[in-house]
């Protein structure tokens, strides 16, 4: 007897519903493809809510020293106090920054490798075309850690005291005045270039590695003033070791009142200054920068934390991923119609 299947007769086939080989293997697909998005989902919760379980890095694309590296320093101790793992901070200068981001960009998207950003960070992608990646694309967002004005900060050894009279002696004196910066396209040679045009002053720019050692040659007399950090200015400020001629903001410093607004000093109003956060490489999980966020919003609300870094002169934010990516778009389209205006090309 043969073990042949039965056929069906011309009637049972009649009633069976005429499904498409086609539609059944989507459907196979469909609901396998939806198993392994669960499946995905699962393991990437799994992945977070264990996050971290080994030394997190963060790169700071500067030397040490700085706002930003003071900044980062202060947040990265609490991270580890509170993860119960290292977070090492990373200084990795050159570039505008470039070598360390760089270097982040192409770290493995898992929440162990951080980048710390400034305004830099997207000030490049409009005035460099050798940029190695893409600020939007090749990182995701996590917070705006915070932001500090900028003081017009001049050297004790230069013959004025005040904006006023340092137009005069640009007047007085051409080719004289140099201004220094954190580097090529950093806000600090940007907000250089804004203060020149709304007060007329001419000055060369010199670049640093960075802003701290920027800010050390003025101190030193090499160079005869720069857009200075506020936390970064005050020390020295006090010691009486530069003259403060401005504060570019649109009222006077609690911490430094004595410091005019440059619309006190008979100019036009300009408001400028470095802000700070935190990036992951793209494709980082989402749960992971979530868990990560959370982590900094809470320190940036401890009272001892906040209180100091205000005390240091510091806007405290701590916002949102989707908040801060908008944050740094919103920033881009603004810097391009200051450099387009000013025409600040790379050097």
């Amino acid at each position: 007897m043969n073990s042949y299947p039965p056929r069906s007769t011309p009637d049972e086939a009649a009633m069976k519903p005429d499904v498409p080989k086609t539609t059944t293997a989507r459907h196979s697909r469909a609901a396998g493809t939806l198993a392994g998005l669960a499946l995905l989902a699962a393991c990437a919760g799994a992945f977070a809510q264990a996050y971290p379980v080994r030394p997190v890095q963060i790169i700071v694309p500067f030397p040490p020293g700085g706002s930003l590296d003071a900044l980062v320093r202060t947040v990265a101790q609490q991270m580890g106090e509170r993860w119960n793992v290292p977070v090492v901070v990373d200084n990795r200068a050159g570039a505008s920054g470039m070598i360390g981001l760089n270097a982040a960009a192409k770290a493995a998207p898992d929440g162990y490798t951080l980048a710390a950003v400034a305004n830099s960070f997207v000030a490049n992608t409009l005035l460099r075309q050798d940029m190695p990646y893409d600020a939007f694309k090749d990182f995701a967002a996590v917070s705006l850690l915070g932001s500090v004005p900028f003081v017009v900060t001049a050297s004790t050894g230069l013959p004025v005291n005040s904006v006023r009279e340092l137009a005069d002696y640009s007047k007085r004196q051409p080719g004289r005045l140099t201004y220094s910066s954190g580097g090529t396209g950093t806000m600090s040679h940007l907000g250089g270039e804004m203060f020149k045009r709304a007060t007329g002053i001419e000055a060369t720019h010199v670049p640093y590695r960075g802003q701290a050692p920027a800010l050390t040659d003025v101190v030193a007399g090499q160079v005869s003033f720069t857009m200075g950090n506020l936390p970064e200015v005050l020390p020295y400020a006090q010691a009486g070791k530069v003259k403060t001629l401005a504060i570019l903001t649109a009222s006077r410093s609690a911490l430094r009142p004595d410091i005019p607004t440059l619309k006190e000093a008979g100019y036009a109003q300009l408001e400028t200054g470095s802000w700070y956060g935190l990036v992951a490489p793209a494709g980082t999980p989402p749960a992971v920068v979530g868990k990560i966020q959370e982590t900094v919003a809470a320190i940036l609300r401890q009272p001892a934390v906040h209180d100091k870094l205000v005390q240091q002169g510091f806007e405290v934010v701590g916002n949102t991923p989707a908040e801060f990516g908008a944050f740094m778009r919103d920033e881009a389209a603004a810097y391009r119609k200051v450099i387009d205006a000013a025409g600040i090309k790379t050097e």
